[in-house]
């Protein structure tokens, strides 16, 4: 298998399992599910904001839809819909779960097998150093709500992934000495609201759409 074989293959792989949540979400009480996490609900949408994105899913079909200027489109992005369904559906009690109002690195969470998430943050690190700036404007198109610095960091910032749920994001710009760093901090009760690996899509989204909105000011 060639590498643009192996992409596509893999792209596929992410279509099918994003038609695959859908049909499992349609299995869920969707009353409860608007009750316990205080949802807009109507005949035929549940609606949530999501990173600052105001968010419907479909009560027909399961599909997440992201409101885009004038339209609702539906979001096909893998670890965007994973995300909403994961924090909708991961927690099987009928009331909304505690959070402990500590934060912690995902380290705290990590199974055998699974390492921490530098690696994947360099890239965002890189990108963000020299333009902090930028990522303050970015920061706050997502919705986030910035906080005392923290550790020397150059930038702390909240952020509200929904209205039950937010993340804590902290940058420091790189120098002489140190290379550039990300970290995203965890409330120490986030295993209750999804799995382990949706901290990873959850991480993933959160950073893309920074950098996506720094490049649209640059």
């Amino acid at each position: 298998m060639t590498r643009k074989e192996y992409i596509i293959t893999a792209m596929d792989n992410y279509e099918l399992q994003v038609d695959i949540a859908k049909k499992l979400f349609l299995q869920y009480d969707q009353g409860l599910l608007t009750e316990k996490f205080g949802l807009q609900a109507e005949e035929n949408y549940l609606y949530l904001t999501y990173l600052n994105t105001p968010c419907r899913l479909c009560r027909k079909t399961g599909a997440v839809e992201e409101y885009k200027g004038t339209l609702w489109q539906e979001c096909r992005q893998y670890s965007t819909v994973m995300t909403v369904y994961d924090l909708l559906c991961h927690n099987k009690g009928t009331t909304l779960p505690t959070l402990a109002n500590r934060w912690c690195t995902v380290g705290t969470f990590i199974v055998a097998g699974v390492s921490e998430t530098e690696d994947f943050t360099r890239k965002y690190a890189a990108f963000f150093d020299g333009r902090l700036d930028a990522l303050w404007a970015a920061c706050e198109a997502l919705g986030g709500v910035f906080q005392e610095r923290m550790a020397g960091a150059d930038l702390t910032c909240k952020f509200p992934v929904t209205a039950f749920f937010s993340v804590l994001l902290q940058f420091w710009e790189g120098d002489e000495e140190f290379s550039p760093r990300v970290l995203l901090l965890w409330d120490q009760n986030t295993m209750d609201f999804m799995h382990f690996e949706t901290t990873f899509y959850l991480q993933g989204d959160l950073l893309g759409r920074l950098k996506d909105q720094m490049e649209g000011l640059l």
